[in-house]
């Protein structure tokens, strides 16, 4: 064996290299999680007024040891509670999905952040393929949605390109991951 550790004579083969989750930005790390704080995401995914006191009951704790787990959860960004409104109940009859493309060379941060700061935009996500993002837009009507569309939008630096997915209606909205492992 030489010093790369390859054996001698052997033409140098390529190295895969495998990234570090410590490359990874901190709110992608995850986070260690046993089996109780698996079965508290669980009924939070359920109900999110489950009763702490069951819940100690059925792992022989107190009520204050599961809301503490609760606690540190939120605080390490693994979970958090989230209030849903129907959007129709207030006033809120227009939404749509907004797939955007951003110039070559963009930043994507920048055009994230201004993206997050319009009021009405409920959801964005970075996605691959034929668009950059995806928007989740919400107002009152059409006349704010085109306001929205032939305005706000193309005022954020370099937007490319931009299709509009009317909503015709909305269903309930749930992100559950389901059994957690």
């Amino acid at each position: 064996m030489d010093s790369k550790g390859q054996a001698e004579n052997s033409p140098e083969l390529p190295v895969l290299r495998i990234r570090a989750e410590s490359e990874l930005p901190e709110y992608k790390l995850a986070v260690d999680l046993d089996d109780m704080d698996r079965d508290i995401l669980e009924m939070h995914q359920k109900d999110v007024f489950f009763s702490y006191v069951e819940m100690a009951e059925k792992w022989g704790v107190t009520a204050a040891t599961i809301r503490n787990r609760i606690k540190r959860m939120k605080a390490a960004g693994v979970m958090d509670v989230v209030l849903v409104l129907n959007p129709y109940k207030i006033g809120y009859n227009t939404f749509s999905v907004i797939g955007l493309k951003i110039r070559s060379g963009a930043d994507a941060e920048q055009v994230a952040s201004a993206l997050l700061s319009i009021p009405g935009v409920t959801n964005l996500v970075m996605v691959a393929g034929r668009f950059d993002f995806f928007v989740d837009y919400m107002c009152k009507n059409m006349d704010e949605y085109r306001e929205f569309m032939t305005k706000t939008l193309w005022r954020i630096p370099n937007i490319a390109n931009a299709e509009s997915f009317l909503a015709l209606d909305l269903y309930e909205p749930r992100f559950k991951v389901g059994v957690i492992r």
